[in-house]
Parts: structure tokens; sequence; C-alpha cells
């Protein structure tokens, strides 16, 4: 079973053909399914290192509708303050019937190119778990962290935590700040126990968020449980890296 549907696939395709996305490559869950096959996504989060401001997301409305007339709609931009805080969130109902949550997300600066794969612009996996750990730390879903157990098998999280602190140290300017910035966002590399919040923090229907937190894990796929496990088994590891006392769940014990 594939994470990512032929439906999903080709209208991420079709969306980065528009020239008003030609600089949007895709993130979030999906760009992560694309590559692990680990759970599915049906949420389409598209990426953009530049400020593109009212303007440029005004040109992407009308060239969606444009190349979508009916199937595209809702159209709305949930934080509108000026031309650096906004985003831009519509809907498009595929051939099949399917309804897909579309999220256009500006200055989100990446450190590594751009890849390819199956024709699609994707960030990093480095990238995209660098905006995962500040993801995880605020809006604090069971996504992110199953989503980052999975990238931290392949880069170890001391890597990416170090990686991390870096890029916040070269975006650090009021010029680089994003929407997330508007909410409080708070920073692991300030307070590494955010990596172990990740059960019952609401968040804002004002900013990106998931459609669900529920995780509909491929067949086969490692179950939540375990998945959970060893993300604070990691996270215990970057605490001893930090010189840190790991705190101890009560009742469990954490191996």
């Amino acid at each position: 079973m594939n994470a990512v549907s032929p439906d999903i696939l080709k209208t991420i395709s079709e969306l980065q053909s528009l020239p008003s996305l030609s600089a949007f490559a895709l993130g979030g869950g999906t760009n992560l399914a694309l590559q692990f096959n680990h759970r599915i996504s049906d949420d389409i989060d598209l990426f953009c290192p530049d400020i593109i401001g009212r303007e440029g997301f005004r040109k992407i409305q009308n060239e969606v509708s444009d190349y979508y007339g009916i199937k595209a709609g809702r159209f709305d931009n949930p934080c509108d303050i000026n031309d650096q805080f906004i985003f831009l969130r519509f809907f498009i109902t595929t051939d099949t019937g399917t309804v897909l949550k579309v999220e256009l997300l500006q200055n989100m600066k990446n450190i590594y190119p751009i890849e390819i794969k199956d024709n699609i612009r994707l960030l990093s996996k480095i990238d995209i778990g660098l905006f995962k750990l500040i993801s995880a730390s605020n809006r604090t879903s069971k996504k992110d962290i199953y989503d980052l157990d999975f990238i931290t098998n392949e880069i170890p999280l001391v890597d990416l935590y170090n990686e991390l602190k870096q890029k916040i140290s070269k975006f650090s300017d009021e010029k680089d700040k994003t929407i997330f910035d508007l909410d409080k966002n708070l920073s692991p590399i300030d307070n590494p126990h955010l990596l172990l919040k990740f059960d019952g923090v609401p968040t804002s229907n004002n900013f990106p968020s998931h459609t669900h937190d529920n995780i509909h894990i491929v067949q086969g796929g490692k179950i939540w449980n375990v998945s959970k496990i060893s993300w604070r088994s990691k996270v215990r590891s970057l605490y001893s890296h930090l010189g840190m006392n790991f705190p101890q769940q009560k009742g469990i014990r954490i191996r």
C-alpha cells in the first residue's frame, strides 16, 4: 500500500507546474510519506523560501482557480497581517472525489538543495526535520513525533539538533520571521524538554495545522506506541549529549 495516493501525487505535480508556484517545494508529512511510505498523508503543504506577499498569493489563487475551476475553492488567508505574515489555504476536489487541503507557506528557509522525486520538488529530509523539531515543540502533535522518529533513524537527533541551532543563528533577523513566530514560537534549543511534550496541547486555527492528529499507518508499519518509545530513547540520548538529566515519566520506565 502506498502512503501517498496517485490522486495526491497528480495534484502536487499540477500545482507545481503553475508559474506562480515555481518556487514552491513539497514539505510537511506528505513529503515524508512519499519518502518513507510510513503513514497515509492527505494534506499538501508547499513551502517557499522567499516572501511573495499578498500580490504573490493573489496570483496563485487566480492561477489555481483558472486551472481547476469549481474543483478548487474555499480560498482563505487565516493569517493576513501584512506581506510577510500571511499564508494561503484552499481545498481541491480530485477526479475521484477526494477533497485535499492545500496550505502555501512563504519565508520558510531551507538549508539544503531542493530534491526531485517522481517529478515533484521536495524539501530535504534534514530541512523537514528542522521544521518538525520546531513544530513538535509547539503544536506537539503525535504526527510530528512519528515523522521525527523516522527522520532520526537516518539523521541522528543530536545532529539534527545541532543543525537547528545553526539555522536559528543564521536566520535570526526580523525579515526571517514567519507566521509561526507570531504565536510565541518556542524552540527546543532553549528548552529540550519541549520535545517530550506531545500530548494534549491545543493549537490555533489561525495557523497551519494537521487536519486531524490520527496517524494512519500503512499496513505492517511501525505502531505509534513503539515509535513513541523510540523517540523518547533518542531524546534521552540528546539529554545525555547536552549533559542534562532526563525526566522520568511517573509509573513508566523508559529504556
